[in-house]
């Protein structure tokens, strides 16, 4: 996506940094909002708009093809990994004093305006955004910081006060079905309003997992191999199942396990008791503390046993 005209499903977020363009864009702006919905393709959208050289995100112009081989020396893209403030002396590349010290306290070098683009703005260590917030707070002229995050509770209040909050909604299902191509209706189910992980429903590992969910529905032997096999994923991360380069994080792959005992419990006769417990499961899931996905998971396994396959003995 070149122009924000061809962003699909988000009028609000569109219309917001379509206006940006025609004005002096906002020192910070922050689009929050699921992954999968088009924060990252909005994002560079905006920038190659603002820098190109006719206004319309061409991908012809030099300043365009610059951008598009990522060559623009303008654009600072900071990897979606963790953000150091960096040391005093020679800070490592892409950390906060590097930022501060090698890039911001010069013009830019290709023409009006630099931009910043922070795809994991919630990866930012405490140091290195308090460092921040003192640029943010008295910004250069000639910089533009655009922040990505799921959700605005992921930065300090004081970081979200100095930007133009911008949302993103969940896709509604006719973008859904056009962006995503050959989806059936239980994918569209599976993945939400979001495409964030539409890939991986192409994948071995998604196959195994859905195989799986549905024996461990019907056996006890078969949902304690589940339990197990989920477990060993953390480490082995699916290895021989999902390619290292997909991107996954285990915790995805246990939204997406979640998603597929609901799935498979539709029309089943203990749907009305098993559902509580998965729905309970997937809104702790991300809570951060240490451990808490494997009692999670310990006790999402003992109520599928025991009300699976015990219920004689329950009683």
């Amino acid at each position: 996506m070149h122009n924000l005209r061809e962003l699909k499903g988000q009028p609000i977020a569109s219309r917001m940094m379509s206006s940006y363009l025609q004005a002096h864009p906002p020192p910070l702006m922050v689009l929050h909002g699921p992954d999968g919905t088009g924060k990252w393709s909005a994002a560079e959208a905006f920038i190659q708009q603002s820098m190109c050289e006719v206004g319309t995100g061409c991908g012809a112009c030099p300043a365009c093809r610059k951008i598009l081989r990522g060559e623009h020396p303008d654009f600072i893209r900071f990897p979606e990994d963790r953000v150091y403030i960096g040391e005093t002396t020679d800070p490592a590349d892409f950390t906060v004093r590097w930022l501060l010290n090698t890039r911001l306290c010069y013009t830019p070098f290709d023409g009006p305006m630099r931009y910043v683009l922070f795809p994991r703005a919630d990866l930012i260590q405490h140091e290195a955004e308090t460092a921040l917030l003192k640029t943010l707070e008295e910004p250069p002229q000639h910089t533009r910081f655009l922040f990505l995050v799921r959700n605005l509770d992921d930065l300090k209040q004081t970081i979200v006060s100095r930007g133009v909050p911008i949302p993103f909604r969940l896709l509604p299902e006719t973008v859904m079905r056009e962006l995503g191509g050959e989806l059936s209706e239980a994918e569209l189910r599976l993945l939400g309003g979001s495409l964030h992980l539409a890939p991986f429903l192409k994948t071995e590992l998604f196959r195994k997992m859905s195989e799986m969910v549905r024996n461990g529905l019907e056996h006890p032997q078969a949902l304690v191999q589940l339990e197990k096999w989920i477990r060993q994923g953390e480490q082995k991360r699916f290895a021989d199942l999902l390619p290292q380069d997909e991107g996954f994080e285990y915790l995805e792959l246990l939204d997406i396990f979640g998603l597929l005992l609901l799935e498979n419990l539709t029309g089943h006769p203990q749907r009305q008791s098993l559902a509580p417990a998965v729905f309970e499961f997937k809104a702790q899931l991300h809570r951060e503390m240490s451990g808490l996905h494997h009692y999670l998971l310990g006790r999402l396994f003992q109520k599928l046993d025991r009300i699976l396959f015990r219920r004689e003995k329950a009683g």
